[in-house]
């Protein structure tokens, strides 16, 4: 016996619900995306790294969000990266106070499980975004980081670096990145 295809949600659909649900989920494709819970080391990185982006940042036009925070793509998928920046003011979607659409940087964690979709599908559902210029990634079973940024032919260029004394280089936010800072106590958490 055939089972009816499950509905696809409306945008709005999807806000009502998530807004009243206990656990978050993405919207991808009209579909509700259970996120899947993380690790230790990937919560100490997200607090690290929202950290390090608040100190840098302090003074500037800037402001640091959590993954608690959506944002919205053009073409109505909404994403809970697991830090972003704007710059200048906060662009929220439709009146709505939790869900914007101008980060400048987006920063996700890397899990095993996640790796390869963090780095394809989702990162070019995040390269959609007119405002977004740098994308970084942040491996939580190595002290290491992979760094997208946007030339001004649209094009990415990928730049790599590891280790506690690497700094990336963030001249789209006019900072530099620590990784000693971001990654203070983490590698001693178990796996």
């Amino acid at each position: 016996m055939a089972t009816a295809p499950f509905p696809r949600l409306t945008e709005e659909e999807y806000v009502r619900i998530e807004r009243a649900a206990r656990f978050k989920s993405e919207f991808i494709n009209g579909e509700m995306c259970a996120m899947a819970g993380g690790t230790s080391r990937h919560s100490l990185l997200e607090v690290g790294i929202g950290a390090e982006l608040r100190a840098l940042l302090k003074g500037k036009p800037c402001r640091v969000y959590s993954s608690s925070f959506r944002v919205r793509v053009p073409g109505g998928e909404q994403r809970y990266p697991d830090a972003s920046v704007v710059c200048g003011p906060t662009q929220f979607h439709a009146g709505a106070r939790d869900i914007f659409t101008n980060p400048v940087l987006v920063v996700e964690v890397l899990s095993p499980s996640t790796a390869n979709y963090d780095r394809g599908a989702k990162f070019e559902i995040y390269k959609t975004i007119p405002s977004l210029r740098d994308y970084l990634l942040i491996h939580q079973n190595s002290i290491f980081a992979e760094h997208f940024t946007k030339n001004s032919d649209g094009s990415w260029t990928l730049n790599e670096d590891g280790g506690a004394d690497a700094i990336i280089p963030l001249p789209n936010i006019e900072c530099e990145f620590h990784l000693d800072s971001v990654y203070d106590g983490v590698m001693d958490e178990p796996v």
